[in-house]
């Protein structure tokens, strides 16, 4: 079986499955992989552990620009 190691840490974990499904990936707010990071150092406040910010939006119409006109949207 493969093993794949935390970015963080250097903590070990089987292969099951390909890497973007893997229980440790994560990704950014955007949906853009940033890399195998096991739960603790991605949960920590150790920038050294997890250097990607973990913003995370509500909704999609929350932020950013509309494609619709005002009237339109609601």
């Amino acid at each position: 079986m493969d093993k794949t190691y935390c970015r963080g840490c250097k903590a070990e974990e089987e292969m099951h499955r390909p890497i973007g499904q893997h229980w440790w990936a994560r990704y950014d707010v955007y949906g853009i992989f940033t890399g195998i990071y096991c739960d603790e150092c991605y949960n920590s406040d150790d920038s050294s552990k997890y250097p990607y910010r973990k913003d995370s939006y509500q909704h999609l119409l929350e932020h950013g620009e509309h494609i619709w006109p005002e009237e339109e949207r609601y």
